[in-house]
């Protein structure tokens, strides 16, 4: 089944595929991100929240960008009944004010393409970067609302090895015992583990690479210097309190941040390659 729309000089040109769902992307995430871009504008004013990409991760963007890539590239196919239901659910969820229902959408959308058996190979690509999307805007946070006691304790046991000084739950005594260091979920090395697992989803997919046991390691020590990353930086604020305005704050923020990323990209740039025979 294929729906035509007639256009005013009587031309007829049917909907793709393609063309459906890259336009529920770009509804979707915009409606995703809505409620971050308002907070960054109204905190920080528009020229620096657009330095700072509207406080949405750069990997977001790009992922964002690399599903519409793949979509747009993908075999064409004429838009069936079912295509338009699951648009029309995703519409409704992307209508209301609830960015989280954007990314629930985006779920669904996600695992239908992606088992869909007329799904041709870009599409499945595009529906795998997209429901990686999902992971650190959606369920990441789901788990650490639920489970956020363990992780935080898990976080805290780390930095208190290097600080020198006996973790108790999320809370980790400073080095020269003049207070106490209490995690936050915001603190939790889990948000960083979500993009580095999504910027490994989208360089495998976009580079066309099977999925094997060096991409698992690759992705694993990417992991490991992220946690690392967060931990030590964590760490500094625990050995040197009287700093902890300038660790904890946006230069400690930001300086930790950017070292994620670039640390993250050298490991990913060196050991995943391009899939020379597939990829076009």
């Amino acid at each position: 089944m294929s729906v035509g729309i007639t256009l005013g000089n009587g031309w007829r040109t049917s909907v793709t595929r393609s063309d459906l769902y890259c336009g529920l992307i770009v509804v979707g995430f915009a409606n995703g991100i809505s409620e971050r871009i308002s907070n960054a504008i109204d905190r920080d004013g528009v020229v620096v929240a657009l330095f700072n990409s509207f406080d949405v991760s750069v990997v977001m963007w790009a992922a964002g960008l690399v599903a519409l890539s793949l979509l747009s590239r993908s075999e064409r196919q004429p838009a069936r009944g079912t295509d338009f239901a699951i648009a029309g659910v995703a519409s409704a969820a992307f209508l209301m004010p609830i960015p989280s229902l954007s990314w629930l959408a985006f779920t669904g959308i996600a695992v239908y393409l992606a088992y869909s058996p007329i799904s041709p190979p870009r599409m499945r690509r595009a529906a795998a970067v997209l429901g990686a999307m999902t992971i650190p805007m959606l369920w990441a946070r789901i788990l650490l609302a639920t489970v956020s006691e363990y992780l935080l304790a898990a976080d805290a046991k780390l930095v208190s090895w290097i600080v020198g000084t006996e973790s108790n739950g999320n809370s980790i005594p400073f080095a020269d015992g003049t207070g106490v260091l209490f995690l936050e979920p915001a603190c939790s090395s889990l948000t960083n583990l979500s993009l580095v697992l999504l910027c490994g989803v989208v360089l495998v997919k976009a580079y066309d690479c099977a999925w094997s046991k060096r991409t698992a390691a690759t992705i694993l020590m990417a992991c490991c210097a992220a946690i690392a990353i967060n931990v030590i930086r964590i760490s500094f604020i625990g050995v040197l309190p009287r700093y902890y305005d300038l660790i904890h704050g946006q230069v400690g923020a930001t300086l930790a941040g950017w070292a994620i990323i670039l640390t993250v990209s050298l490991i990913y740039f060196a050991r995943i390659r391009p899939n020379e025979q597939n990829h076009t």
